[in-house]
């Protein structure tokens, strides 16, 4: 039997959403047409990885140009709130897909029409102040589903978002299983304690048993710096398991004040169920050719659930010459 839309999990599903790509930098390529409002005008060359800058770029890519915690936000799981962290993947990727699943954009109809188009529209209340209005229609024979999301200083699990989402996607209407899920947005801007950002970009989501993928085109301003960062075509592969999440990566950062990198998983990104952040994998990021003829590159390797480290090719020749040493994922 078809249920009610649960418009509210909804809604969440786009603040974790929000709050992942945040956290998350990447991209692919150096060009491409820019979301309205605000605009990338940093470097676009590729960036020449060295010891001055390697753990600002390889942490940047991972957390999406150092705007890690001003995008924490609260979740559902289970029916009740918990704290998310940036790029949290345990939490944030386990709270995300039970939060899409719960989504049924399937509203029952009243009458015995067969192909209806259903519309639904209301406000709902932040769990910290502030309101959301909605609207959204569902094709209950196809289960396509669009609408419309406009917070209004909402504010969930400390975060204040404003501004106006749109989404669209389908549900399975046999299993009522989210198949896909994509949602764009201008403008949205989220604030936390003394942290402010501006957002502007596409997200889309697609399922395929226990693996979600998401692919983000997304221009992140901090409000403050006016320092924007650009994330184009990254895709980010999730894989729940029973005890931990593994993430894969792959695209381009921006930063305006280095350039780009490329970014790779070489090994998974492992994080645990009441971890805050992955205690296992390795990403590589690779800048411009250095003096040796090779890509100079920059190597974040998970040590722990608290700390991690970084290395550095300086002059490309596949040897990595500078070492961070043991750092704290608490003080970025």
């Amino acid at each position: 039997m078809k249920r009610n839309l649960t418009v509210k999990h909804l809604v969440l599903a786009v603040l974790l959403a929000v709050s992942l790509t945040a956290c998350g930098g990447g991209g692919g390529g150096g060009g491409g047409v820019s979301p309205s409002g605000i605009s990338y005008t940093g470097l676009t060359t590729q960036a020449a990885i060295d010891e001055n800058n390697a753990a600002d770029l390889s942490t940047g890519a991972y957390q999406g140009g150092q705007i890690g915690d001003a995008l924490s936000i609260g979740a559902i799981q289970d029916g009740e709130s918990g704290s998310v962290g940036c790029w949290r993947t345990l939490k944030v990727s386990q709270v995300l897909e039970d939060a899409l699943h719960k989504v049924d954009p399937t509203i029952r109809s009243g009458g015995t029409f067969v192909g209806a188009i259903e519309t639904e529209s209301g406000t709902i209340d932040g769990n910290c102040g502030g309101n959301a209005s909605f609207s959204i229609s569902v094709n209950d024979q196809t289960g396509v589903f669009s609408g419309s999301l406009n917070f209004n200083s909402y504010c969930e699990g400390g975060v204040t978002l404003s501004g106006a989402v749109s989404f669209s996607g389908q549900v399975d209407l046999y299993s009522d299983e989210l198949i896909e899920f994509d949602f764009s947005f201008d403008d949205l801007t989220a604030t936390s304690g003394s942290d402010s950002f501006t957002l502007n970009g596409d997200i889309s989501f697609d399922y395929i048993g226990s693996t979600a993928t998401l692919t983000i085109t997304m221009l992140l301003k901090d409000n403050y710096t006016g320092k924007v960062y650009k994330v184009e075509n990254y895709i980010v592969t999730l894989t729940e398991l029973p005890s931990y999440v593994d993430v894969e990566v792959s695209g381009t950062f921006f930063d305006p004040d280095y350039g780009y990198v490329s970014i790779s998983t070489t090994t998974s990104l492992r994080t645990y169920y009441g971890d805050a952040w992955p205690s296992d994998g390795v990403l590589v990021v690779t800048g411009s050719t250095g003096i040796a003829g090779g890509s100079t590159m920059a190597r974040l390797t998970m040590l722990s659930s608290t700390t991690y480290q970084v290395e550095a090719d300086t002059n490309g020749d596949g040897t990595y010459d500078w070492n961070s040493g043991i750092l704290n994922w608490s003080d970025l």
